[in-house]
């Protein structure tokens, strides 16, 4: 074959390599360099909404410590000789204890080596386990329960459960009813300052936020759009943001009164919260630290958050529930 004149034009070398190709079973996929996408698929579908929309607020000290007040007695009407009742409010000092959140992450160093053809290894795994860190945030922002686990803070339903007048009831069937447009409203008018609707945010499961559409097109109501927090836009209701979070369950299980547990049965719930009065307070924000190198093989740092879901006024949000999901 070297003698062909197909070949005469080659130099040796190529030559060489060339018959070699040639005689070489399978050399189209052989003696191709595998070209690999730059791109590492993050495979998880979660809605961060909770965690995007709620303000953020600098914390001192092992708590977020709040003074709230219960109004004493009302005012009154009296002639020019009466003495007025005397009525003061009263006070109590609650405290939300600061807690941490925190992953840690660990690459070769074989691997970062080996992989340098298409990409920093350890700056993909950082970006990775940032998404790990804020699934977990979404869900404790939502469903945290001290009383499940102390580590972590309480989370929307808890902390608006705790005061019976925030609870809407859609029906008193433990396996929920459908959702209505009247008991929404009901919700919404239990939230203090409801009245500026630039305040309120509507938070549901993707399974919620379908009830409520359905709601509204079966009764040609449209819902708008606004911008949000970092440019997102998302849909209204009657004004308020609807957002989207995978940190509410759609398993709910409801005993007729209550949320008791976030697992189970097959309900949801939809919480309408006012910002000014619910926020994040933040110790550390998140950050992300290399660790000391103690072996030659791996590289190891951790990301953590120091902080604690805070409602300020019991009535600053309040908790639709008995939706059948």
């Amino acid at each position: 074959m070297s003698n062909s004149p197909a070949f005469a034009g080659f130099d040796p070398a190529r030559r060489q390599r060339f018959e070699r190709a040639l005689n070489v079973a399978g050399a189209g996929t052989v003696l191709l360099q595998t070209n690999i996408n730059r791109t590492v698929q993050q495979i998880h579908h979660r809605e961060l909404g909770t965690a995007a929309v709620l303000p953020r607020k600098p914390m001192s000290g092992n708590a977020e410590y709040i003074n709230r007040r219960t109004p004493g007695s009302s005012a009154e009407w009296i002639d020019d000789t009466t003495e007025p009742t005397e009525g003061t409010g009263t006070y109590v000092q609650v405290s939300l204890p600061c807690k941490t959140l925190i992953v840690r992450g660990k690459v070769t160093r074989k691997l970062q080596a080996t992989g340098r053809s298409y990409g920093d290894v350890l700056a993909g795994e950082i970006v990775g386990r940032t998404g790990d860190f804020s699934e977990t945030f979404e869900d404790g922002l939502v469903t945290g329960d001290i009383a499940i686990d102390a580590d972590q803070f309480d989370g929307l339903i808890t902390l608006t459960q705790a005061t019976a007048s925030q609870i809407i009831l859609q029906t008193t069937t433990v396996t929920g009813d459908a959702l209505t447009l009247d008991k929404l409203d009901e919700t919404i008018d239990a939230v203090k300052g409801s009245g500026n609707r630039s305040d309120l945010v509507i938070l549901a499961s993707r399974k919620g936020r379908r009830l409520l559409n359905a709601q509204l097109q079966a009764q040609q109501q449209f819902n708008d759009m606004v911008e949000i927090a970092a440019g997102f836009r998302v849909r209204t209701y009657d004004g308020i943001p609807l957002i989207t979070t995978t940190g509410m369950p759609d398993v709910l299980t409801f005993n007729g009164t209550k949320v008791t547990a976030y697992s189970g049965s097959v309900t949801t719930a939809i919480i309408v919260v006012n910002t000014r009065y619910c926020y994040i307070a933040e110790l550390t924000p998140l950050t992300v630290m290399p660790l000391a190198k103690s072996s030659s093989q791996f590289d190891e740092f951790d990301i953590f958050w120091d902080g604690a879901l805070t409602l300020a006024n019991t009535l600053g949000a309040a908790i639709l529930v008995g939706i059948a999901a």
